[in-house]
């Protein structure tokens, strides 16, 4: 039956809607593909993120391809969560010392409301998290001063109206997004590198580099806006093709706070040095100056922004197989885009601005996907795919330490009564590691083979479950 106003049942699925959305606007994030995320929706995490022409029949559909909406009778509802956990390390060259990363399990959650107008019109909300990062390191890795600590976390927010233009045979679909996303960037600050009033650096003084006498703090919350378009065919009754589009949207940490905070050294002045100083003198008492009011090293202000990729997918779901769907998908993001994250301080004497280069390169994945409906009403899914890395040899940091992935995945869907189920699903993420930095690029005359000194090595446990609603 057509719906042409919201029936009572409709409204209290829309209002459980409102109340968690709330509860997920600050969510926690996870390391993704560059930074990027696929763990939207349990049921497409066992697909390893195929499914833009069969996608699943759940309420993600409003972010897998916004167009297939309308082929979702009644109201659907979908909210959940997935466990990432990291297993990162760093191998140095010379040393041979293994430093493990100490990245939190994170939990980035999604939630999807889609609601039957019409037969042929489907209106929807998605709360979902496409982008993110937690990368972190412990307090003696020697690359803590590119990057101790890096968080993104990018929630989009988007309304979505979906249009089947020929009734069974061609939808399109889309709506604006609007992100909102929050940047955290902890850093430790080598004396070494510091000038002193002498117009010499301390590493001229005889400190040696990588000496932490203080550690920086980057915190900033930026709105902007986009899109998400899909389209829908089907072919034929067994065999239909999609595509999807999601914007590249930009945002403006033009509010951001840098914090410092002095880290001691316990180091003193050696006899007869430039700053006329005695010897002996604590080098803490040398920079504590830095941390006063008028300081470089102060609370202040800072600007920075951060390019969020556009990304593409198109894929064929085939359906000719009794209770069986399959999906081969092709998928594109624009990581070109990403080329400095530039960092300007403001305010009275502030620290030099300082870019981080990194040119990263377009991407691409290959997905796949089967799913099985038993007799039971259970569904079972596997998935697979290979996603080819944005970070040029030159740009794997401990920012980013991005490599080529494999991933493997698999779940299943069990019914819980007429209107309820849940999907759970677990994705392995495998690499081969890849060699990276562990200093700052400061020109892009400097190639891999002259800034890289060690190995990275990167794999991931992904478990995600969802509570999905129909009425």
């Amino acid at each position: 039956m057509d719906h042409t106003t919201f029936d009572y049942p409709t409204r209290r699925v829309l209002a459980a809607v409102a109340l968690a959305t709330s509860a997920l606007a600050a969510p926690s994030l996870a390391v993704g593909q560059g930074f990027g995320l696929n763990e939207v929706g349990s049921c497409s995490v066992a697909r390893a993120g195929a499914g833009v022409a069969a996608p699943c029949e759940d309420a993600s559909r409003v972010y897998w391809n916004p167009a297939t909406a309308v082929r979702l009778p009644g109201v659907h509802l979908l909210v959940g969560a997935a466990a990432v956990a990291v297993d990162g390390r760093f191998t140095a060259d010379l040393s041979g010392r293994i430093h493990e990363g100490d990245v939190p399990v994170e939990v980035p959650p999604h939630l999807f409301a889609t609601y039957q107008v019409q037969s042929r019109f489907n209106v929807g909300l998605g709360v979902y998290v496409p982008y993110g990062l937690t990368s972190q390191w412990t307090d003696d890795f020697p690359g803590r001063f590119s990057a101790k600590k890096a968080s993104l976390a990018s929630i989009y927010i988007q309304p979505n109206f979906a249009f089947d233009v020929v009734p069974g045979k061609f939808a399109v679909g889309g709506g604006p997004v609007i992100g909102i996303s929050d940047v955290e960037l902890v850093q430790a600050v080598d004396l070494a590198h510091q000038m002193t009033p002498a117009g010499v650096t301390f590493g001229q003084l005889g400190i040696p580099a990588r000496t932490e006498f203080a550690r920086a703090g980057l915190k900033g919350q930026s709105v902007a806006w986009g899109y998400d378009v899909g389209v829908h065919w089907q072919v034929a009754p067994a065999v239909a093709l999609g595509a999807r589009y999601l914007s590249e949207i930009n945002f403006e940490y033009n509010g951001a706070t840098a914090n410092f905070s002095p880290v001691p050294t316990g180091l003193t002045l050696a006899a007869d040095n430039p700053l006329g100083l005695p010897a002996n003198t604590p080098v803490d008492a040398v920079v504590a100056g830095q941390f006063a009011p008028g300081g470089a090293l102060t609370t202040r202000g800072v600007r920075t922004s951060i390019a969020h990729p556009a990304q593409a997918q198109v894929g064929i779901g085939f359906t000719g197989i009794s209770r069986t769907t399959v999906n081969v998908d092709y998928a594109w993001v624009g990581w070109s885009s990403f080329k400095e994250l530039p960092v300007t301080f403001l305010g009275a004497n502030p620290p030099p601005a300082k870019v981080l280069l990194e040119d990263y390169e377009n991407s691409w994945a290959i997905r796949g996907s089967l799913d099985r409906v038993f007799g039971n009403g259970w569904i079972g899914r596997v998935g697979s795919s290979y996603i080819k890395t944005p970070a040029p040899d030159v740009s794997v940091t401990p920012l980013l330490p991005d490599m080529d992935r494999y991933n493997f995945a698999g779940g299943v869907t069990v019914p819980l009564s007429k209107h309820f189920a849940i999907d759970g699903s677990y994705l392995r993420v495998e690499s081969k590691g890849r060699r990276g930095r562990i200093v700052e690029r400061t020109d892009r005359s400097q190639t891999a083979e002259e800034l890289n000194s060690g190995f990275y090595n990167l794999t991931a446990n992904v478990v995600s479950l969802s509570l999905k609603a129909t009425f």
